[in-house]
């Protein structure tokens, strides 16, 4: 399996010596593709949502960071790659639990509700991708939790 920028190639060779290729492309890929996307830039300490706003889009960041709070002790970072914070966007409750802001200067994409559920519909398996992207970053956390006594 490799890698090349937003696509992930997948090689399958079988014994018959055929080799057939299959290109699944990455949620980042999928999103910055779609028409209906906004391609954002915004300087150091840009205020992206705050908590308890409606949630109106997901976001991928280009370049950049982001941190995304809900109280000194709560912070998530994202950087260039990763999409925040389609948990909000698929919740019931329909609004932001955490303050988003720009930590540098900020490359964006933003896909409104709407069309990012239609992506969704037209390709379901970007839920698996988000799913183990978000079971990774868990995973990362835990490892890199601190433990206070």
């Amino acid at each position: 399996m490799n890698l090349r920028g937003d696509v992930q190639v997948d090689s399958l060779s079988s014994q018959s010596g055929f080799r057939a290729s299959s290109i699944k492309a990455t949620p980042i890929a999928l999103i910055g593709d779609d028409p209906a996307v906004d391609r954002l830039t915004v300087p150091t300490g840009t205020e992206i949502f705050r908590r308890g706003e409606a949630v109106r889009a997901i976001h991928v960041v280009q370049q950049g960071f982001v941190e995304l709070s809900s109280g000194p002790r709560n912070r998530l970072r994202y950087g260039p790659g990763e999409l925040f914070f389609y948990e909000d966007l698929v919740d019931s409750v329909e609004v932001h639990s955490r303050d988003a802001k720009a930590l540098t200067p900020l490359a964006l994409l933003r896909l409104d509700r709407v069309n990012f559920l239609t992506l969704i519909h037209r390709h379901p398996t970007l839920v698996l991708d988000l799913l183990e992207r978000q079971h990774a970053r868990l995973r990362e956390q835990r490892i890199d939790a601190c433990h206070f006594y």
